[in-house]
């Protein structure tokens, strides 16, 4: 190294209001960036387990252990719509309009309440108006994904658990529906819900993202926060070995 950097460091001089600042900005710009780092990581590993469980063949859902990581399998059940039950998954977007996504129960024949997601249905004319959803009859042999909510899920607001059907929610969760629709007296509710595949009964827009954000999105925000870090680090050896009296070489 040079001997005016060497000559900087020999004019540190501490400042614990600086230190102090940099001490409290400096360890959550890096801690931002590994993070970055991490969920960039988890996209991409996700990603591939969804590439992944595309090509494998469907399975009876009743063959699967909830216990076990199921997100993205495909299964194959058969059984009836509880049309009378639905539920509308508020706050969806697609092509920038917000929607619904129409959750309806379905019993099997082996009595286990499975919580199907038909996809996306545009909203009613207002917030109060909510859209007609087509009921499908009969038994139905079905086929679809099962999907594992990732992280919390964001609430914007309570759910309007208001009397009457359709019933609009903002939350995914199986069990709670199962018993606002009154399907507690079954002897099993299937935890997580089934997203439909393209052709099968029912199946309205399918719209279902698997990653809100690339890794090399992340990636780009690590650098950011990084850089940040690094220019808070200079900023600080900058101002502290910062010579008191200019030199004839200084202005």
């Amino acid at each position: 190294m040079s001997a005016g950097f060497f000559g900087r460091v020999c004019n540190f001089r501490f400042d614990w209001k600086l230190s102090l600042l940099t001490g409290l900005l400096l360890p959550p710009l890096l801690g931002l960036g590994f993070w970055q780092l991490r969920r960039g990581d988890e996209k991409a590993a996700l990603q591939k387990v969804y590439e992944a469980r595309q090509l494998e063949a469907a399975v009876p859902l009743s063959s699967l252990d909830p216990a076990e990581d199921l997100q993205f399998r495909q299964v194959k059940f058969s059984g009836h719509f509880d049309n009378s039950h639905v539920f509308l998954l508020d706050n969806r977007i697609y092509q920038g309009q917000p929607g619904y996504e129409v959750i309806v129960p379905l019993e099997t024949p082996e009595h286990t309440i499975v919580l199907v997601n038909r996809g996306w249905i545009a909203p009613g004319a207002t917030r109060q108006s909510l859209p007609v959803v087509v009921a499908v009859e009969g038994e139905l042999s079905m086929q679809g994904s099962i999907y594992q909510t990732v992280g919390k899920q964001v609430v914007l607001g309570t759910d309007l658990e208001a009397a009457g059907w359709p019933k609009v929610v903002e939350t995914l969760d199986p069990a709670r529906m199962a018993a606002l629709a009154g399907l507690t007296d079954t002897p099993r509710v299937f935890p997580y819900s089934v997203r439909v595949a393209e052709h099968a009964p029912g199946a309205l827009v399918r719209f279902w993202p698997v990653i809100s954000m690339t890794p090399e999105r992340h990636l780009g925000y690590a650098v950011q926060w990084f850089a940040l870090a690094l220019a808070l680090a200079l900023l600080y050896f900058f101002y502290s070995t910062k010579s008191e009296h200019p030199t004839d070489d200084e202005p």
